[in-house]
């Protein structure tokens, strides 16, 4: 008898090839059967006539690892047919963990909206993290990176200086052991402390560990504004030189003055690949970003940690400069018009200050805009999260056309029923429908390579085995949608809207979300690589 029996549906089965009718048998956590009119009996049977049946959504960029501990079954990622998570994006993540420099990591963590459980940060490695984890009841699969702004905080804490031979030394030891263990690759945030301070011949060495192991190199370039070619260009480089496999996480041109941009950035990516560099990227359809607040603040200011940055805002020595350099850097981003704040930690300010931009603040507080950004720091300990909307729409299309482009939220797993207060990104809702409902209905994209981008073309790229494909013998992580109906509901005024027309998800055989409903099943796992 089969558990769980799929009839009717059109397979679209995660390969970018044509979408096709047939049955989907699942056994326990395996499909075992695809094919035209199975009739085996069934414990459960899902009538899929008009609904697609496709492989579970694999979001290759997620930071759901900072709400994991608030919401386990990741809700709004469920709620969207996403079945897998690859966690520790952007270099910040949970580890490595060490005691001496244990406080800075935590509060690197709590910058970036990080949660933590009740007993606080009780890991040190990618072991004891994973356990934790594992006995959380998981809603999707998770696979781990190897955060690269842990790793060096771990090491050398937040110091702008190259590393010793011994420390560059620790570090490669640390990513080797977390390898070793299943972690899937690093991860790099290089516009991130302390990760920004590290220089590309530290990225080159410690990228030749991953390039051991097979395993991918996923980076937040060091800038992808008025210094995108040149970011661009670096991780090629790492890529030439240490043989990873590298990831562009959400790529994109940010700032008036790069837009138009997208197209020559795939161009650039092409002909690296054609000189022998496995290189592609990752993005997110909407044309805002999110990040800290903290990212309109000069790399430098953030020498030594958040202390000693929220000392230098303060300091009457340094106050021009740093003011000179949040302006520039504001304006790169849009202005302070199309800054808005978001992710306030103090219940005061999140009152007065969410989901406002930063001119609306301005002139809420009758202050200037750099002023008003400086104080929010302040106030908040530097734990404020942004929305930047610099983004042409036109690059964003051409990216997301880009066949070696996959989809990556950036975003978290939330709970539109306890988290409706804070203001967000609308990504963390409505990535995946999105894509289907808005941009393959505009031709954009046909609905097979969207799928693959989804599906397919991550698990290509993690080289993840036996998901992402609707195949007998792989893991029976299927989302059924309606192809008619299927949107993302969530935007900027009202970003917690759950999605409409994701009929069925399935994780490792067991229904987790119903008729646009969670049901309970913690059938999510926590996977480790296998070399």
């Amino acid at each position: 008898m089969y558990s769980v029996l799929i009839r009717g549906g059109k397979v679209v089965d995660g390969s970018g090839q044509a979408a096709f009718r047939a049955d989907v048998a699942v056994q326990d956590d395996r499909i075992v059967e695809v094919g035209v009119g199975l009739s085996g009996p069934a414990e459960k049977i899902i009538d899929a006539d008009g609904l697609v049946v496709a492989p579970g959504f694999i979001d290759i960029h997620s930071h759901s690892d900072g709400t994991i501990f608030d919401h386990p079954l990741s809700d709004s990622k469920l709620l969207q047919g996403v079945t897998s998570e690859v966690i520790g994006n952007c270099g910040i993540g949970a580890f490595p963990v060490k005691a001496k420099y244990k406080e800075e990591l935590i509060h690197y963590m709590e910058i970036h909206e990080f949660t933590f459980p009740s007993a606080g940060v009780s890991w040190e490695d990618f072991d004891q993290y994973v356990d934790v984890l594992a006995g959380l009841g998981l809603g999707p699969n998770l696979l781990p990176l190897v955060a690269h702004g842990n790793l060096r905080g771990a090491v050398m804490g937040f110091d702008d200086r190259e590393p010793t031979a011994a420390e560059q030394a620790e570090m490669e030891q640390l990513l080797a052991a977390a390898l070793e263990r299943g972690a899937w690759g690093m991860s790099t945030g290089l516009i991130y402390p302390p990760g920004s301070f590290a220089q590309t011949e530290e990225l080159i060495s410690l990228s030749r560990i991953l390039a051991q192991y097979k395993a991918i190199f996923t980076s937040h370039i060091r800038g992808e504004s008025g210094t995108l070619r040149q970011s661009l260009e670096e991780v090629i480089r790492i890529g030439r030189e240490s043989g990873a496999r590298i990831e562009i996480s959400h790529l994109k041109a940010m700032g008036k003055p790069q837009w138009g941009l997208g197209k020559e950035c795939l161009k650039r990516l092409e002909a690296a690949r054609t000189e022998g560099v496995d290189i592609a990227a990752d993005q997110y359809p909407y044309e805002a970003s999110s990040t800290s607040l903290t990212a309109l603040v000069p790399q430098w200011a953030h020498s030594g940690g958040v202390g000693e940055l929220l000392r230098r805002l303060e300091s009457p020595e340094l106050s021009h400069r740093i003011k000179e350099e949040i302006a520039r850097e504001m304006s790169v981003r849009g202005g302070p018009e199309r800054v808005q704040v978001a992710g306030v930690a103090s219940a005061k300010n999140a009152k007065v200050a969410s989901g406002k931009t930063i001119a609306q603040l301005a002139e809420l507080w009758s202050m200037s805009p750099v002023d008003t950004v400086i104080r929010l720091i302040l106030e908040e300990d530097g734990a404020v999260g942004a929305v930047y909307f610099s983004m042409s729409e036109e690059d964003m299309k051409a990216i997301l056309a880009d066949s070696h482009v996959a989809v990556g939220s950036d975003g978290r797993g939330m709970k539109a029923e306890t988290d409706s207060g804070k203001a967000t990104h609308p990504r963390s809702y409505g990535t995946f429908p999105r894509v289907i409902g808005r941009f393959v209905r505009e031709g954009v994209l046909p609905l097979e390579r969207a799928v693959y981008k989804m599906t397919g073309l991550p698990a290509e790229r993690l080289r993840l085995s036996n998901r992402g494909f609707i195949r007998p013998g792989y893991a029976a992580d299927v989302t059924v949608f309606d192809p008619v109906t299927v949107a993302d509901q969530a935007d900027f005024a009202n970003p917690h809207q759950y999605p409409v027309g994701i009929e069925y998800v399935l994780v490792n055989g067991k229904l987790a979300a119903k008729d646009g409903r969670l049901t309970g099943q913690a059938a999510g796992r926590v996977l480790r690589k296998r070399f």
